[in-house]
């Protein structure tokens, strides 16, 4: 429970953040539609306050208290203008990357502004390429939470991982066509980096209506986008309220508008004030960090869940991989960023990573199998997930570890403070009243 509890913790985390962190950009593109250049032209500075929480974004309160009261009123008239949002959005898409291959340049993929700069296609090598993927990871937050509409869906077994992969699949490629049509309309030394695609049209190519065009799409994106995260937030603490490791009553659901309006409105506060203060770099090294170590606790659950029936098989063979594994792959991590160059101990730690798998699946056999659909090539699948998942949180600042571990630490205090009481009552009323309904059925027989 307290493995389930701290993941959870997290994934609401990261949701508020990058709800937090989207709505912020959304003020940068918005600017750049009125042909404003400079991004915080529309924030306030407020003196006194920390560099880094003294910019205050009141367009992004404003757009995350207009969808918090949305989806407060009815989810499915939220869900309706979303579709209308998502059409356009995708149309603002295929013009950015039409245009960007039209106007950009191959030699912007290889030669910076700046003669200074490193230069090539990886001008900061394998590293970069690492802290760039741990950075931008928090990208695909979001396809978990369809896995919670599975109540809602035809044959879920079959049709939840096919729509997960697919929308997976689709968004790198256009992830990877917008990335690379930005870098091939500037150098990477010139990218903005609070609104690059609209920026870049006005700095470079001299399109400025292109310019406020891509604004304005971005924008109407971000907001689809905004959208669907808050619903997904407030439907994620139901989940958990629902679990009793926090107040049932976040979980209630309003009778007249059938929607968990208690959570969305907390929650929706919560994003605010965060958008307010926080600027984007902040929130980004948060989120990252926290995306990871959710998708690591996934992959460690997904093995424990194959390879353990409780009161029947042993759990102590699979924990024990699992201990080893990921002390492996930090191992591993130290030594690719403390000695690059010590080819012998990687090759050591690497060969391990490969045994240690192979290991496990020729002596722990597999309890238990989904009858309709399931993961791939198990346990390598997972434990390749949770290899790269600490290899890509090695990439991560120390800032961010700090935060995280200050919000865990928060976490692990309301769990022992809060949950682990609450859980045990709700244990023992289930108890009372499963109790009750037998005495109560026994009761005719009894007068018999």
């Amino acid at each position: 429970e307290f493995a389930a509890y701290l993941t959870g913790a997290n994934l609401i985390m990261e949701y508020v953040i990058s709800n937090a962190a989207v709505a912020r950009t959304f003020t940068s593109y918005l600017a750049t539609v009125f042909g404003v250049t400079n991004p915080d032209a529309w924030r306030v500075k407020a003196p006194g306050i920390a560099e880094g929480f003294n910019m205050l974004d009141f367009p992004a309160v404003v757009a995350v208290s207009t969808w918090t009261f949305c989806i407060s009123c009815s989810t499915k008239n939220s869900a309706s203008l979303n579709i209308v949002m998502s059409l356009f959005h995708l149309v603002f898409i295929v013009l950015i990357i039409a245009v960007g291959f039209m106007a950009g340049n191959l030699r912007n993929l290889t030669e910076p502004a700046n003669p200074l700069s490193p230069g090539g296609f990886a001008p900061f090598g394998a590293r970069g390429v690492l802290n760039g993927a741990a950075a931008v990871y928090f990208s695909y937050i979001g396809y978990d939470s369809v896995a919670t509409l599975a109540e809602e869906v035809k044959d879920p077994h079959k049709n939840m991982p096919i729509g997960i992969c697919a929308c997976v699949l689709i968004v790198t490629l256009l992830y990877c066509l917008m990335t690379g049509s930005l870098a091939m309309v500037l150098p990477y030394d010139e990218i903005d980096l609070n609104a690059p695609f609209a920026m870049a049209f006005r700095k470079d190519a001299g399109w400025n209506w292109a310019s406020a065009v891509v604004g304005m799409g971005a924008s109407v994106g971000i907001l689809s986008s905004l959208l669907v995260a808050l619903i997904g937030q407030a439907r994620y603490v139901c989940v958990i309220g629902r679990a009793h490791v926090i107040p049932s009553w976040l979980a209630k659901v309003n009778d007249s508008t059938g929607t968990p309006l208690i959570a969305s409105v907390f929650l929706g506060i919560c994003t605010a004030i965060i958008a307010l203060f926080t600027e984007l770099a902040i929130l980004v090294d948060l989120i990252s960090i926290g995306t990871l170590f959710v998708f690591y606790m996934v992959s460690n659950a997904l093995l424990f869940r194959r390879h353990v029936l409780i009161g029947e098989t042993s759990p102590w063979p699979t924990i024990a991989f699992l201990v080893a594994f990921s002390a492996t792959s930090v191992a591993f991590v130290t030594v690719w960023h403390l000695t690059g160059e010590n080819f012998v101990a990687l090759i050591m730690w690497g060969v391990a990573l490969l045994v240690l798998p192979m290991t496990f699946w020729a002596s722990v056999p597999t309890v238990h199998r989904p009858r309709r659909w399931e993961a791939p090539l198990m346990p390598w699948l997972a434990s390749l997930s949770i290899f790269l998942n600490i290899f890509l949180m090695s990439s991560v600042n120390r800032h961010a570890y700090i935060r995280f571990g200050v919000w865990s630490a928060g976490a692990v205090a309301f769990y022992m403070a809060y949950s682990v009481h609450a859980t045990h009552d709700a244990e023992a009323n289930a108890s009372i009243r499963t109790t009750q309904a037998m005495l109560l059925e026994m009761q005719p027989l009894n007068d018999e």
